[in-house]
């Protein structure tokens, strides 16, 4: 009966719910295992069976990807309550919806989503800060490699660093080597080990042309 109770009085406490902001999650200072309540988050994204959201003013470490475990009856710039359970999801920071019993979203309004725009140089100084954000690559780019499971390599021109695309919201179909792209619009997130862009749209440019007869610095100035 004892050890009844406590299990009880233990469900009971974890099901209480803490106010807290996103930036408060992703900077640890909301632990997961805790219940917790975001207000006025905005969705930037929307998939399958989860969703992300930031804060505003959105910032390093103010996303958050939610998982509902079925489609969201939501959509992009939705603004909404949020209380679920915090988590660590193989890597990448969750609010998780299938608990408690009271665990959801109410949509409060409606905002334009933040735009946020990113180097490849501040991408790759700190991943984690941009994990689950909406964000545009400003670089132009130009497909490496095609990889497996829907994934490509891309480089940037004016840095040679790489970024590994993924066709979750594309067209991989679409994808060819040497493609160029001037900027690319998608999600930053954890995904099999490894950081990856789920690409949503990207502005490509004709970059066809011979290679003995374009130097770097040529190509460069073709992406402005």
């Amino acid at each position: 009966m004892r050890n009844l109770m406590t299990v009880m009085m233990v469900l009971l406490i974890a099901s209480v719910a803490m106010g807290g902001t996103i930036l408060d999650i992703r900077e640890g200072r909301i632990a997961p295992g805790s219940v917790v309540e975001v207000t006025g988050a905005v969705v930037t994204a929307v998939q399958n069976n989860s969703f992300t959201v930031t804060e505003l003013p959105a910032g390093p470490y103010t996303a958050i990807w939610v998982y509902e475990g079925v489609t969201p009856s939501i959509s992009v710039g939705d603004v909404v309550d949020i209380k679920g359970l915090v988590r660590d999801n193989s890597g990448r920071c969750e609010i998780n919806l299938l608990y408690p019993s009271d665990a959801g979203y109410t949509v409060t309004g409606i905002t334009a989503v933040p735009e946020i725009f990113l180097t490849t140089l501040d991408l790759l100084a700190d991943h984690e800060a941009w994990e689950s954000h909406v964000v545009t690559i400003t670089d132009g780019m130009i497909v490496q490699e095609i990889l497996a499971d829907g994934q490509w390599l891309a480089v940037s021109v004016e840095t040679e660093l790489p970024i590994v695309f993924d066709d979750y919201f594309y067209d991989y179909a679409t994808v060819a080597l040497g493609d160029c792209y001037n900027n690319a619009f998608g999600m930053v997130t954890w995904y099999r080990e490894a950081w990856v862009f789920k690409v949503i749209s990207t502005n490509n440019i004709d970059c066809t042309v011979g290679n003995d007869d374009l130097s770097f610095g040529a190509l460069k100035g073709m992406f402005r």
